[in-house]
């Protein structure tokens, strides 16, 4: 009888927090019990637990690195804001595709290309605790986002096209951050 795998992406997950004796253990257990037969989701659902328990751990332990990742953030955010980059990206775009197609599109991916960056540049520069800044940059990014919202009439097409960017853009945070998490450790 061959072993059952967990699931790659969570044990990548799982590696990327930063208490090594308590995380050796606990994916110990966490392998041992996955072979067992137990299920996909429920290796998945206890590897975000841990890593929320983990999160937060670290939160409370730096805090300040925390502030430092939303500077780092912001600053990125700001100069690709500022440089007009993504807009000068797909500008070229609106020949090809239309006008229709291209406000859905700019709503998109232009939030997504500049939040993208700012989850790298957090990944690479706090490479100690880089799930933890990552996620932390990705949650502040959502509660702006929803905070922005609140005076906006729902399911009017500016609203729509709102949160299709607030998506991009929390997506973007993610995907740019863990980009920079495995590409300092590499999934195994």
């Amino acid at each position: 009888m061959s072993a059952l795998k967990p699931p790659a992406l969570a044990t990548w997950l799982l590696g990327l927090t930063d208490y090594s004796a308590w995380n050796d253990a606990v994916a110990g257990d966490l392998l041992e019990e996955h072979q067992q037969r137990r299920s996909p989701t429920w290796y998945w659902r206890q590897v975000l637990t841990i890593l929320g328990i983990s999160v937060s751990r670290d939160l409370w332990d730096h805090w300040v690195l925390a502030l430092r990742a939303l500077a780092v953030a912001v600053g990125f955010i700001v100069i690709f804001q500022r440089l007009h980059l993504a807009s000068r990206l797909l500008d070229g775009a609106l020949p090809v595709i239309g006008l229709g197609p291209y406000v859905v599109v700019l709503a998109a991916l232009e939030p997504f290309l500049i939040c993208a960056p700012a989850g790298l540049a957090v990944a690479l520069t706090h490479r100690k605790r880089q799930a933890t800044m990552v996620l932390v940059y990705a949650a502040a990014l959502f509660v702006f986002l929803v905070c922005l919202s609140a005076n906006r009439a729902h399911w009017t097409l500016p609203c729509v096209l709102f949160w299709e960017s607030a998506v991009f853009a929390v997506a973007g945070a993610l995907v740019g951050g863990f980009l920079g998490c495995a590409w300092v450790h590499p999934p195994s």
